[in-house]
């Protein structure tokens, strides 16, 4: 600042040219001198400390910028500045005053949680995309611009690239879509993607078609006895009420694979000619390695709801920031 040297040729053949005033952040007014250099005419200013060329507020607010912007969003960030500094600052310019994180790969367990958000950003309608460690809880999330295949292709890519991954790893998720859009993953990044459907998804679509049929009296059994073969729990076979002693009887000293089996045969006997049972039946049998491959690996999760309660949290830091 006290011997200014040219920025573009290093030179120190330099003469004043002119000066002009600058109101600074902090309401401190200052005379800026201005520079032109012998060697190759460029005009340059010399600024005061820690308010490099073209800075309009200083490295320590930079710094502030950075640290407010932990758990808030960017136009908050803005306005706190406003509110508290009495200084405009865009949005956009808190987003590139943010530096990037280190490029270094995360730990993984080869098991994951992946879900989507619907979200609406800065006047935008958008998507949050989760990828999540269900063991270690490293987590890659993004807004995406929309949920075609090839978006959720190039997410997936950048995500796993993220984290240090074996040859062979497992992705529970929702839906029905992700089957094309996981092999076209599998074969760029050469592994292999086993892929667990959630559970609670499958379970909550049955009963929503049971109750747009008119149904739900006449299936409540069936609907319980599908609870229960995913979700094994005693409160899961108290709810089959009398008809929980007769399940017993079957399905004691079996696995829970064994159960599985029992239950499915159970439904086809009892309801294979109900259109909605059977087709559900249909799309068991056909997805059966999707459906039941938490019994095959005890380490992948049943469900997505990792991902579900991130999303839940951080919505709550959010609206308590």
């Amino acid at each position: 600042y006290n011997k200014p040297i040219c920025p573009q040729c290093r030179s120190r053949s330099i003469v004043k040219n002119g000066t002009f005033i600058r109101t600074l952040e902090t309401g401190d007014i200052i005379r800026i001198q201005r520079y032109k250099c012998s060697n190759c005419t460029c005009s340059f200013e010399a600024r005061p400390p820690n308010h490099g060329y073209g800075k309009h507020f200083s490295d320590i607010t930079k710094e502030k910028i950075v640290k407010g912007r932990v758990k808030t969003s960017l136009r908050k960030t803005a306005f706190f500045f406003g509110l508290i500094g009495n200084m405009g600052i865009s949005h956009e310019t808190i987003r590139k005053n943010i530096p990037s994180g280190p490029a270094k790969r995360m730990a993984s367990s080869g098991c994951f949680v992946y879900d989507e958000q619907y979200v609406h950003i800065d006047g935008k309608d958008k998507f949050r995309a989760l990828l999540k460690d269900s063991k270690n809880r490293n987590f890659v999330e993004e807004i995406l611009d929309d949920l075609k295949e090839e978006t959720l292709v190039a997410f997936f890519i950048r995500a796993l690239s993220s984290f240090v991954i074996t040859e062979k790893i497992f992705i529970t998720t929702d839906g029905y879509h992700y089957g094309s859009i996981l092999r076209e993953v599998a074969r760029t990044l050469g592994i292999r993607i086993e892929r667990q459907r959630c559970l609670f998804h499958l379970e909550n679509d049955l009963a929503h078609k049971i109750k747009e049929a008119g149904k739900e009296e006449q299936l409540d059994t069936a609907k319980k006895l599908v609870k229960f073969m995913f979700f094994q729990t005693k409160k899961n076979l108290e709810s089959l009420g009398d008809n929980k002693e007769a399940l017993s009887k079957l399905i004691e000293g079996k696995s829970e694979a064994e159960t599985a089996g029992v239950i499915l045969q159970l439904l086809n006997d009892l309801y294979g000619s109900d259109k909605i049972i059977s087709g559900f039946m249909d799309f068991v049998k056909k997805n059966r390695n999707e459906v039941f491959l938490y019994l095959k690996n005890d380490q992948v999760e049943k469900t997505s709801d990792l991902a579900e309660q991130h999303f839940s949290i951080m919505s709550w830091l959010f609206k308590h920031r």
